[in-house]
């Protein structure tokens, strides 16, 4: 939780160090309300929707309102420019209207076409001169003239290779991904004189998205939560031409399980963001209130996930306060999913600032189970076979003594195990993670009992750097 892994050189002592995530540094205050969408736009220009306000957002992050969009709606929206050329921007918010921005007067309007063919859309997106967008409810999408925001009757087609609805859309490596409930199409400028895209011979996805907020791309890859004819529930990447199924069994079980308690898995919204060499997918499920994450640069599903939240006043993790994200003036930024705020995404913050407070970040690691024991240095591991083990220490391999100011919050590691699989907890016990500058600290914990099947988990909020790269645990096997 909140820890993400990071592969280490094969002769590495440990196979694998998890770092902290991103702080949340506050930049402006907007509207108490969610931001439902963050862009940078092609002449580098930044906007964001909060709450039906569309803003631009300046180089101090000043937040200048242009416009406001369909009242009474909260979901994500989307937005596209014809770059500096054209200079106009369209957003669209899942309604039957879209509206266009001047890039450089900041002029907001709604948009009118007068043949009927734009309707609002869900997304839009840019590709060869054109802005495509879907047409929500039906198996359907368009685009516009070349480099004009003006509409035609015959620039529209169909996902038409299985009878299911088109869900949404999206440009990347050139193509075009038509994502389907079910099933879904690549579709490439194949230039012709009326519609100028046509369907890739020989291309296709054999499944669709049970939620069309989920869909995101970085680099060559796209992703998505999935749906097809044998179910859903299932992480995807593109990549190229390539389906990969990149979601594990644990995560799979999670959404399995709010699906079987009356949940719902269609108001997830997916993200991308880079940082540090990680690439990360980020889905943010709301009525769940939980986030999931993937790291692409790790890539094996089995390690490659973690999950983030955001810690309340009382202690209760909830989802993380991210609801969209974009590269903005040099700074990857998110914008919170209630009270307008837009964060700076910081690897040197430590805490969550939420209106204004600055709050701990729970960081947890859980331990696998251990199946082995070693009697002494050198010697190989003996499975343990159901017997116990008395656990005479654990020793945490971490970062410490640099927790700066500890003012607001001590430097101390929680150490509790279970010995029924994770069921029920006991054993709580502090170890200091020493103060600034103590850097040969060591967290420490004797005399642990026994266990037939021990698993331990750590827990700290340390306001500083606190990489972890594992633990030692010191103990004997016992007779039965």
């Amino acid at each position: 939780m909140n820890l993400y892994p990071e592969r280490n050189p094969p002769d590495a002592l440990v196979p694998v160090t998890h770092y902290q995530r991103p702080g949340l540094r506050a930049l402006v205050q907007g509207p108490s309300a969610p931001v439902r969408g963050l862009w940078r736009t092609s002449n580098g220009n930044g906007y964001c929707v909060i709450g039906q306000g569309f803003y631009q957002i300046g180089a101090n992050w000043a937040l200048t309102h242009l416009g406001n969009l369909s009242p009474g709606r909260s979901n994500p929206c989307s937005f596209t420019d014809f770059g500096a050329a054209v200079g106009i921007g369209l957003v669209v918010d899942g309604s039957s209207q879209g509206w266009q921005v001047n890039l450089a007067s900041g002029a907001f309007s709604a948009v009118s076409d007068s043949t009927g063919s734009f309707v609002g859309a869900d997304r839009v997106d840019y590709i060869d001169t054109f802005v495509l967008f879907n047409i929500p409810g039906t198996n359907q999408f368009g685009c516009t003239l070349s480099n004009e925001l003006v509409f035609d009757q015959l620039n529209l087609a169909a996902k038409t290779d299985y009878p299911d609805l088109l869900q949404t859309l999206i440009v990347n490596r050139h193509e075009i991904i038509l994502f389907g409930t079910l099933k879904s199409e690549i579709w490439y400028d194949a230039g012709n004189a009326q519609f100028p895209f046509a369907e890739l011979p020989g291309a296709y996805i054999e499944h669709g998205t049970v939620a069309k907020y989920s869909v995101a791309s970085a680099d060559i890859s796209v992703f998505w939560l999935g749906m097809d004819l044998q179910g859903q529930g299932y992480v995807f990447r593109q990549r190229g031409y390539e389906t990969t199924r990149i979601s594990n069994h644990a995560l799979e079980w999670t959404l399995s399980q709010v699906q079987e308690a009356g949940g719902t898995l269609t108001d997830a919204i997916g993200y991308t963001f880079q940082k540090s060499g990680h690439l990360f997918y980020v889905l943010q499920f709301p009525s769940a209130d939980m986030t999931w994450v993937y790291d692409d640069a790790v890539q094996e599903p089995l390690i490659a996930w973690h999950q983030e939240a955001w810690t309340d006043t009382n202690g209760i993790l909830h989802r993380h306060r991210g609801n969209c994200c974009a590269f903005i003036n040099g700074v990857n930024v998110c914008g919170d999913w209630q009270n307008g705020t837009l964060y700076a995404m910081d690897f040197g913050s430590f805490t969550d600032e939420v209106l204004g407070v600055p709050g701990p970040i729970s960081f947890i690691r859980t331990f696998p189970h251990l199946g082995a024991i070693t009697s002494r240095e050198g010697f190989p591991a003996i499975p343990t076979d159901g017997r116990r083990v008395v656990f005479n220490r654990l020793m945490l391999d971490m970062e410490c003594g640099t927790t700066g100011d500890l003012s607001e919050f001590p430097a101390q590691i929680t150490c509790r195990y279970s010995d029924d699989r994770g069921k029920t907890w006991r054993g709580v016990v502090l170890q200091s993670a020493g103060a600034q500058g103590q850097y040969d600290t060591w967290p420490l914990y004797n005399n642990l009992g026994e266990a037939r099947d021990r698993v331990f988990e750590i827990e700290y909020s340390i306001p500083g750097p606190a990489a972890l790269n594992g633990a030692w645990v010191d103990g004997q096997l016992a007779r039965s």
